[in-house]
């Protein structure tokens, strides 16, 4: 049985240790029960009232991939303290046919479990939002004396021992060039071209870029204004929102309170421009009616950032192109900016002559046949394996059972049966699972039929909105470098079961549909 582990501590007086201590017992619990750790997955410093942990979500990923079928924890709280979320992924892996055992709470499936189960994810809900309000008091009590409340002091402003606030002067010029040549009409380019120029950082040490000018220039903090609790932490569902701000009557804003960078009136012109270009609606029409067709699929090869769409005004005429976030953003990255048209046709050509066109067709069906083929193949050795391993506990199970029906039954050996019980029903599970793989039968004219189809859709190229699904069911990715431009292709195969561990598997409502990559496939 093989069995993965999941540890997580977050900033609530957890260290390091705390992730190790729980990788060892989840460890020898696992060896306990006979399983096989193929991996762990760590989150730390990782609140669990949000998902947005990625050891967690390539967990889930990787479940539904079919790569384990125990996940073991040390406590339910390292799971999720958001019952909504807890409720969600341990209905996602129970889909992957992935059991959750915890370490010290000794949970089955009777109702009884199920009861307490839920009562302790009820429990560790309330002990994360009751300790999120306790720390809360204390940063409020800090907040009305003015002082720093943690986490990095804004740019220009040092804490000294007591914890007030203190000018930076070298920090404090950038901060001064950045509200000045705003209010002179310069962009963010513009600003971040001047503070490169003149060798300023972030507080991090990195360089600037267009979100952290825009929180610059809207920080009361440079004319003196202490406020506290300003913004939202997280959304009701957990999610981060840092954008949207809190109810006047719960923030706490203390004028003069902090020595002051610049005056009150630069501050207001500043504040005065941001609002009428954030409402400019020509600006926003025009840049909602551009559709990118390759969104969140190029990338810059030469700093690895994500390429991102935009759009110019050059004599009158509007046009849209790719280019570095790195470039745009930060001022960090000098490869080439594409027109959005020469890209985009590019990659159309490409789908057009490696997958649709006809003097291909014949060879790239086979491929996917043979391709199909062999990964069906490999059920036949996964299934004998699997039979020999249900006969194998089918065995110690009788075994059991003649001992406790002479009446030397004992705790452990309820315990024992009970654990072998569980096993027998996971491979016969997974035995059902691959006979129903078995069963999927895909013909040369199912493949060829699906490809026609696709190509009706996609002949309508002009239609930008229709065909950029397509685009993005085609393009693996795109990668720009200085000198060349590497496109990788994909093609989904609707298929009747599930996929393998060759293949990636998505669900799009209830169809499976498994992911070939191309280069797999070039004929």
């Amino acid at each position: 049985m093989k069995a993965v582990i999941y540890a997580r501590f977050s900033s609530d007086n957890q260290r390091e240790e705390s992730i190790t201590a729980q990788a060892r017992a989840c460890t020898e619990y696992g060896r306990r029960k006979g399983y096989v750790i193929v991996k762990t997955y760590t989150d730390e410093a990782r609140s669990a009232l949000t998902d947005d942990r990625p050891q967690f979500q390539q967990m889930i990923q990787d479940a539904r991939d079919g790569l384990f079928n125990v996940l073991i924890i040390h406590k339910l709280d390292r799971f999720a303290r958001n019952r909504y979320d807890s409720a969600f992924y341990k209905r996602e892996l129970r889909r992957a046919g992935v059991k959750i055992e915890s370490v010290l709470e000794h949970l089955d499936d009777s109702p009884e479990s199920i009861l307490l189960e839920s009562l302790l994810e009820g429990l560790a809900e309330y002990y994360s939002r009751n300790l999120g309000r306790e720390a809360m008091k204390g940063m409020k009590e800090t907040a009305l004396q003015a002082k720093h409340c943690g986490g990095i002091p804004p740019l220009g402003l040092d804490v000294d021992q007591d914890r007030h606030y203190i000018i930076n002067e070298y920090e404090a010029n950038a901060v001064r060039l950045i509200f000045e040549m705003y209010d002179n009409g310069f962009g963010y380019d513009r600003i971040i071209d001047e503070l490169n120029s003149f060798g300023y950082h972030t507080k991090r040490g990195g360089p600037y870029g267009k979100n952290s000018l825009h929180e610059i220039l809207k920080n009361e903090k440079y004319i003196g204004v202490y406020t506290f609790n300003k913004r939202q932490g997280r959304t009701a569902d957990g999610c981060k929102n840092n954008r949207r701000q809190k109810p006047k009557d719960e923030v706490i804003r203390i004028p003069g309170a902090i020595p002051a960078i610049i005056d009150e009136d630069l501050f207001n012109r500043v504040q005065e421009k941001m609002l009428k270009r954030k409402h400019n609606p020509e600006k926003a029409r025009q840049k909602a009616k551009t559709v990118f067709l390759l969104s969140g699929l190029v990338t810059c090869g030469v700093c690895g950032t994500p390429y991102i769409g935009n759009s110019a005004t050059n004599n009158g005429i509007r046009y849209g192109y790719y280019e570095c976030g790195a470039r745009d953003r930060t001022r960090t990255c000098t490869n080439r900016r594409i027109r959005k048209k020469v890209l985009e046709g590019m990659v159309l050509d490409e789908i057009d002559q490696s997958i649709f066109a006809p003097d291909v067709r014949t060879v790239l069906v086979d491929k996917i046949l043979d391709f199909y083929n062999q990964l069906f193949s490999q059920s036949d050795d996964e299934t004998r394996y699997l039979e020999k391993e249900l006969k194998r506990v089918q065995t110690a199970i009788n075994n059991l059972l003649r001992v406790i029906e002479r009446g030397q039954a004992s705790e452990a050996l309820v315990e024992q049966l009970a654990r072998r019980e569980q096993e027998a029903a996971l491979l016969q599970q997974e035995l059902d699972r691959l006979a129903a793989r078995a069963a999927i039968s895909l013909t040369r004219k199912d493949v060829e039929q699906y490809l026609d189809d696709l190509y009706e859709r996609f002949k309508d190229k002009e239609n930008e909105e229709q065909i950029k699904p397509l685009v993005q069911q085609f393009v693996d990715n795109v990668t720009v470098f200085e000198d060349e431009i590497k496109v990788v292709l994909k093609i989904f195969l609707v298929t009747s079961g599930g996929g393998g561990p060759l293949v990636d598997v998505c669900t799009v409502k209830d169809f499976p549909y498994i992911t070939l990559k191309y280069n797999d496939l070039r004929p």
